[in-house]
């Protein structure tokens, strides 16, 4: 089996697609409920603040991409079921402008998926 390795070359400065960052979270919740929880501003509004996103392509229940409006970054949000009643989120974040900004969102990412996790296993009002 062949292997690929992709190294960073020496050069000072930004990868050519900027920086990145990823984080993960796993959820008591349907993959369609995640995927709700994303793709609709009314429901994304219960637990994402502070940033306004741009939903583009959507392959339902499985994954988004969506644009931060703020710095025109990326976001692809991967979404796998774990069975009926759990899923996994995995967040790859690119196209940040520098590693300072790759420590806040990283930081960021981690409360928002909280938050999401929160919203989505709240008991039913």
């Amino acid at each position: 089996m062949k292997r690929t390795i992709v190294r960073r070359s020496n050069k000072s400065g930004p990868p050519p697609n900027g920086f990145g960052v990823r984080a993960r979270q796993t959820i008591a919740a349907p993959a369609a409920a995640v995927f709700a929880a994303w793709k609709h501003a009314g429901r994304r509004a219960h637990w994402l603040t502070g940033v306004e996103l741009k939903v583009g392509r959507a392959q339902p229940p499985a994954a988004l991409q969506l644009t931060c409006m703020d710095d025109r970054s990326e976001i692809a949000v991967a979404i796998a079921a774990r069975g009926r009643s759990a899923s996994a989120v995995v967040v790859d974040h690119t196209q940040l402008a520098s590693a300072q900004v790759v420590a806040e969102r990283r930081h960021c990412w981690k409360e928002m998926l909280r938050a999401l996790k929160s919203y989505l296993e709240r008991p039913p009002a």
